[in-house]
């Protein structure tokens, strides 16, 4: 029984029959990337909404490092995930960065998941690691003071 004449098919009915044309999935695709970014941002702000404790964990001439101390107070077994914060002083580029990093306390190793970079210029970036593999934390002074604040008993 099909439909007679003169009676239109619904809109719903009308676009499920509709194919997509090659157009379409090309300018979705493209569209993708900025899709993806923006709720990253989304993510990355949510996350921070609850708000942050930020303590001075370490200065050196480069820059001033800061952790949130709630991000810290909130371990998760095995892992933690901590706020970074680098404030700088004299960066040609960098005003300043956060970075969400996620620790292995009892392994003694760690993973950033997205960093959050304030350039001079104004303009800010993101740089978000989905399933970033394990690493060792690094013998620089700043990995390892960061590890300690965030991994203390």
């Amino acid at each position: 029984m099909g439909i007679p004449d003169g009676v239109r098919r619904s809109t719903v009915d009308h676009f499920l029959q509709r194919r997509i044309s090659r157009g379409h999935m090309i300018t979705a695709l493209r569209i993708l990337p900025a899709f993806l970014i923006a709720l990253s941002i989304c993510v990355f702000h949510a996350s921070r909404a609850e708000g942050a404790d930020w303590v001075l964990v370490m200065e050196n001439e480069e820059a001033r490092f800061y952790g949130d101390n709630d991000s810290a107070s909130k371990k998760s077994s095995p892992s933690s995930e901590a706020r970074e914060l680098s404030i700088m002083k004299n960066h040609k580029e960098i005003s300043r960065s956060l970075e969400v990093v996620e620790y292995d306390c009892s392994g003694g190793k760690r993973r950033a998941i997205q960093t959050l970079k304030y350039y001079n210029n104004g303009s800010v970036t993101l740089d978000s690691t989905l399933n970033a593999s394990w690493e060792p934390v690094a013998q620089t002074q700043k990995e390892k003071v960061f590890y300690i604040f965030f991994c203390r008993k």
